[in-house]
């Protein structure tokens, strides 16, 4: 039985320019808009993460975790948001 193959996915196809007349022909200056447009448009984050081969189990580990986090860290806000400074709960 042949199974299809995989598609490759997250591809980047961003293509990030700056002009001259952007930058009103000034070197630095179109180096300095050029790399807020990379790390605006999270082209080092991905080659970053792209650098080494992670396996599909760790990766969801590792989302499984980041989801754990944000989730301690709403509920954490709802408890601040909603408990009363003063109330009966929280004195001695």
């Amino acid at each position: 039985m042949k199974y299809p193959k995989k598609k490759r996915t997250g591809e980047i196809v961003t293509r990030t320019t700056v002009t001259a007349e952007e930058c009103g022909y000034n070197p630095e200056r179109m180096i300095k808009k050029f790399s807020k447009k990379v790390k605006k448009d999270g082209i080092m984050e991905e080659i970053r993460r792209r650098s080494f081969y992670v396996k599909p189990a760790v990766e969801r580990a590792q989302r499984k975790r980041d989801r754990k986090r944000l989730i301690q860290k709403v509920n954490k806000q709802r408890e601040e948001l909603f408990t009363v400074k003063g109330s009966p709960k929280n004195r001695r």
